[in-house]
């Protein structure tokens, strides 16, 4: 098991949101039971975050049976379909990201994507033999100069320099890199009917603890904040 910032990357993003949320309820934005919603929803993404890290420390992911499954298309859908379920059944839920989004200034969501700049990790890993290098150059370095991004933007936004329509567009580019990209790279790096890109170490490091907790949690939720951002800001006036 090398050393990998995935698990400490994944704390910082709780620790995101529960400061949100505390600040609100200090500020009386958000109500108890608006907050209550979005405590949920973490607890699901930890319990999903522990259930992923079981089936890789067990041996799971390392099957034939479950690789025959091409989990790379849909196994790093299941905290946006955990947030998109709430999203569409639980009003409360609804409102209290609206709240969130509509309240907290948009430079506090945007320097949350720089801690994307740890994915310059993947790529000394790949250097050393421990990531698949097709990977790392498709999906990791594009990953790291949006957190580069992130830190220039952030600042500039919080002078105001910046409309809504860039900042939500910038927040699609977020999910675009991510989205369109990793899925089909990851899948084509595994074992399988479509096992392309076989250069050892392939997809299946990506599936070992603790970095399992990249593709399957870390990275999809950064995308989720970059949705509920921009589904905000282009909806926004202008």
């Amino acid at each position: 098991m090398s050393f990998t910032t995935v698990p400490i990357l994944f704390i910082l993003q709780i620790a995101f949101w529960i400061w949100l949320i505390r600040n609100l309820l200090f500020r009386q934005k958000l109500t108890n039971e608006q907050a209550t919603t979005i405590i949920v929803w973490l607890a699901l993404l930890i319990s999903w975050g522990v259930i992923t890290s079981l089936l890789s420390i067990y041996g799971v992911y390392a099957t034939q049976e479950f690789l025959r499954l091409l989990p790379g298309f849909w196994i790093p859908m299941i905290p946006a379909i955990i947030t998109l379920s709430l999203y569409t059944t639980w009003s409360a839920f609804r409102a209290a990201l609206h709240i969130i989004v509509s309240v907290t200034p948009v430079h506090t969501f945007i320097l949350i994507q720089a801690l994307r700049i740890a994915a310059i990790g993947g790529l000394y890993k790949a250097t050393q033999g421990l990531m698949p290098l097709v990977f790392v150059a498709c999906v990791g370095i594009p990953d790291f100069l949006y957190g580069l991004s992130a830190l220039i933007l952030g600042g500039t936004s919080a002078n105001k320099h910046v409309t809504s329509r860039v900042l939500g567009l910038w927040n699609i580019i977020g999910i675009g890199i991510i989205a369109l990209i990793a899925p089909p790279v990851f899948q084509l790096s595994l074992p399988g009917s479509l096992y392309i890109f076989q250069n050892l170490p392939d997809g299946r490091a990506l599936l070992e603890f603790p970095m399992v907790l990249a593709p399957t949690l870390v990275v999809p939720f950064f995308i989720i904040i970059n949705a509920i951002v921009a589904n905000h800001l282009l909806r926004s006036p202008q």
